[in-house]
């Protein structure tokens, strides 16, 4: 088959990166596989990298004052799918959904399939711009079990329905040996904190993300527990105003931040929990399945499909969104238990190597493509 997988982000795309080159390195010596995103992207920079793998620089403006570069955009994209005639067309989002759609409006000879994935947790509109890219829509993948029911109750409710949830690689993520551990919190939090509790998150600092609900609750602990405990973000740095608050509650020396890294691995490491305590857009979690391939118990929000993920008590912590006292509560409760955590990152990864094989996830994705075949 010839399978062409789309992106609208310019510049780096989160789960969607991650998610779409897992696609492409799984099917490219499969099918003829082909990427089209910004080439300032972060994704067609990695997709570039990719054998058998072809990249093509395509923009998919969204936004009224760029009209003119929707004209252009419409005309590259047309004539692609003129030349190429995919079998498949696997949309991301709503600005290159909306430009493929209308890009194959009276299109001469079969139309490829259309196959669109739900990535977040926001509503689905019933406008009529919507309703047109859901008529023209084929097969809908939702990554959660969440995100499915948004999809079975919205416009797109005729569409052929399947649930994947997200994989990773969980021979790359894996869990590492005593010595890897300390070497690693070492050199990430130096001699004098070596010995904390590392709670950590490779989710940085974006608003939704309730990295600072994390921070709020640390600080919230009796003084005794909250000094055993050092707080790790990777990802997007705090704001201004997120320092402001960090410092008004103490928190600064506690912890530390690396910005955005290309590998995760070495930070994921260090933490004896991670955390994803999101309570807006977020789905399932890469970050998540990531942090527990590597054999660490994971705190999650009960926001959306977050909690598929683990289950409480077990291989992780289920706590309400957006609510630090409850996060206090949660901590106070594994400080206690601090003896639990090495067999619950145990069970996290036997879970991941069980459910979130990345193998399982693209064979199920390619099953999902065969159906424009059959």
């Amino acid at each position: 088959m010839k399978i062409l997988l789309t992106n609208f982000h310019y510049g780096r795309g989160g789960g969607h990166d991650t998610y779409i080159l897992a696609i492409a390195k799984g099917l490219s010596r499969r099918h003829q596989i082909f990427v089209a995103a910004p080439s300032t992207s972060r994704l067609f920079e990695k997709a570039s990298k990719l054998e058998h793998v072809t990249t093509l620089p395509l923009e998919f403006p969204a936004k009224l004052k760029d009209a003119g570069r929707m004209i252009s955009a419409w005309r590259a994209l047309r004539s692609l799918l003129e030349k190429e005639r995919f079998d498949v067309v696997h949309v991301n989002g709503s600005p290159d959904h909306r430009l493929v759609v209308f890009s194959l409006m009276c299109f001469k000879g079969r139309k490829p399939r259309i196959v669109l994935t739900k990535h977040n947790s926001i509503a689905i509109k019933s406008d009529f711009v919507t309703k047109i890219r859901a008529r023209a829509t084929d097969d809908v993948i939702a990554v959660s079990d969440s995100t499915a029911s948004l999809v079975r109750d919205s416009v797109y409710r005729h569409c052929s329905l399947i649930t994947i949830k997200n994989g990773v690689d969980t021979d790359d993520f894996k869990p590492s040996d005593a010595a890897e551990i300390a070497a690693a919190r070492k050199s990430l939090l130096g001699e004098s904190k070596a010995d904390k509790l590392v709670l950590g998150t490779v989710t940085g600092f974006d608003w939704y993300k309730g990295t600072m609900d994390v921070i709020a609750a640390v600080s919230a602990l009796p003084p005794s527990l909250r000094e055993k405990i050092a707080v790790v973000v990777v990802g997007t740095e705090p704001s201004a105003e997120q320092w402001q608050v960090i410092d008004s509650v103490g928190m600064r020396s506690q912890l530390e931040v690396a910005g955005f890294v290309e590998d995760v691995k070495p930070y994921i490491r260090a933490f004896d929990i991670g955390f994803v305590t999101s309570y807006a857009v977020e789905t399932v979690s890469f970050a998540c399945r990531e942090m527990m391939a590597m054999g660490k118990p994971v705190i999650v929000s009960s926001y959306s499909g977050l909690p598929e993920n683990v289950r409480d008590g077990v291989d992780g912590w289920v706590v309400p969104p957006h609510d630090p006292d409850s996060l206090t509560r949660a901590l106070k409760g594994i400080l206690e238990r601090s003896d639990r955590l090495a067999d619950m990152g145990k069970m996290a990864r036997a879970k991941a190597v069980d459910e979130f094989s990345q193998e399982l996830f693209v064979d199920r994705t390619e099953m999902v493509y065969r159906l424009s075949q059959s």
